[in-house]
């Protein structure tokens, strides 16, 4: 018996040792910031991203185009002119989209401001002969933009967007990458159509093997940045679960104070 028992601990003291050293090769050998691709595998022209503006780190304030909706909230400056005189108000858009101006109530909800001018006018001529609108839209409302990192990070979630943000600064957003981590095949997932979004591929380790940042993609809001693990990281988990059975396995056989060695071999 005892010798049988002899036999089963060396075959299994020999399994552990190579799977551990096989497991330790690989991660040896293994760089998730490493590119496979040759220096000719060239990915097209890239467009750089405009410098991040001093101050501007967190928030970005909408500024009203010509085409900017008017929204609940926003302050509208109206000036009414007739003849050479003029009056100057200030209305803010309620929840049903309305301003009082003066006696009158118009719906300028989701319009733009140069719609707005037309039906306040239309409002007025029945008061006021030949009267002239300038409206001037004002946004005071800071809205901050964001993006969501997942995947074989360190603090997968949503992180603020500064503006012109690329992969590369949301990952370091996020304290960056475990080292199981696929950054050749890192994705980023854009909205529109649910059904079928825009999917890019972001090759980092390409970024960090030869510097080609055209791999550096330009995030938007609401972007969601994906990195993958590789198939050995997944190895990693399954092992983790699988070595307590081991150890239970082997508890006959070894002392106590071998097993957690063994363990730690891994």
């Amino acid at each position: 018996m005892n010798v049988v028992r002899q036999l089963i601990s060396r075959y299994l003291i020999g399994l552990l040792g190579v799977g551990a050293i096989l497991a330790l090769g690989f991660l040896g050998c293994r760089n998730p910031a490493s590119s496979s691709l040759p220096p000719s595998a060239i990915s097209p022209p890239g467009m750089a991203a405009p410098q991040l503006p001093k101050g501007d780190i967190y928030a970005d304030e909408t500024v009203p185009t010509p085409e900017t909706p008017i929204e609940t909230g926003d302050t509208l400056e109206v000036v009414i002119r007739r003849g050479a005189g003029e009056e100057k108000f200030s209305s803010v858009v309620r929840e049903n989209g309305k301003i009082s101006v003066g006696f009158m109530e118009v719906d300028v909800g989701g319009a733009t401001a140069a719609v707005a001018e037309s039906r306040l006018q239309e409002a007025a001529e029945p008061y006021m002969r030949q009267p002239r609108v300038q409206v001037l839209l004002k946004k005071k409302v800071l809205k901050v933009k964001r993006v969501f990192v997942f995947g074989d990070v360190k603090k997968p979630g949503m992180v603020p967007m500064p503006r012109n943000m690329t992969v590369l600064q949301a990952l370091a957003t996020v304290d960056m990458y475990h080292e199981t981590a696929l950054m050749e095949e890192v994705r980023v997932i854009r909205g529109g159509d649910l059904a079928r979004p825009h999917i890019l591929m972001a090759d980092l380790a390409r970024v960090f093997t030869y510097g080609d940042m055209t791999r550096n993609l330009a995030l938007e809001e609401n972007d969601i940045v994906f990195v993958p693990r590789e198939h050995l990281g997944d190895a990693q988990e399954a092992a983790k679960k699988i070595m307590p059975i081991i150890q239970a396995g082997i508890a006959p056989f070894y002392p106590f104070f071998i097993i957690p060695a063994l363990a730690n071999a891994n």
